[in-house]
């Protein structure tokens, strides 16, 4: 996969969980640290959020202005990686630990499409998880405009664009993300590149 970079989304502020989820141990390592190993090795990492100390050798960003929101953390990821000079760029939430695993799949699916979006197998839509050809990264950055999607919607964002993302059913395992304590619970075994 030359040319690609990975993007993680590690901002927000954890409001359900009640402390910063991301340092939250997971089997011995940070949530966000299990988010990182499941990429597939070799990808380069664009983190985006409050630096944190990681395994991984990543390259860490803020969204702007910090605090911005999930939609101004995917526009800033997008377009570091763009500047990295991504032919195609993959986004991620760093709260779901499995969520790497599905990189190839999305990428493997923009075949005659510019952008793709996860899904689950019940139609639900996970706007973190998107996959773009260098164009269609351009064409979420045009949608987001001059806020640069400062306290928008990514779902609001990706609903805008035209044509729209395509659609990408993942495992339910990838898309498995932490929001409350007792969701640690349910994470279990998730896979690891």
């Amino acid at each position: 996969m030359p040319g690609t970079w990975v993007v993680v989304l590690a901002g927000g502020e954890s409001r359900r969980f009640g402390s910063d989820k991301l340092v939250t141990d997971l089997d011995g390592v940070t949530l966000l640290d299990a988010t990182l190993a499941s990429v597939p090795a070799g990808l380069p990492v664009i983190v985006v959020g409050p630096e944190r100390v990681v395994r991984r050798p990543v390259s860490s960003i803020r969204e702007d202005p910090p605090g911005g929101g999930p939609a101004a953390a995917l526009v800033a990821g997008l377009a570091a990686a763009l500047v990295a000079g991504a032919d195609t760029v993959s986004t991620l939430p760093g709260d779901a630990p499995g969520a790497g695993a599905a990189v190839p799949v999305l990428l493997d699916a923009l075949v005659g499409t510019d952008l793709v979006v996860a899904h689950g197998d019940d139609g639900q839509v996970f706007p973190l998880q998107l996959a773009g050809t260098a164009a269609g990264a351009r064409r979420v950055l045009e949608a987001a405009g001059p806020s640069l999607g400062a306290g928008a919607s990514v779902r609001r964002l990706l609903a805008s664009l035209d044509p729209p993302p395509a659609r990408v059913v993942l495992d339910p395992r990838a898309l498995l993300d932490v929001d409350t304590p007792a969701d640690l619970n349910r994470i279990g075994e998730v896979p690891t590149a």
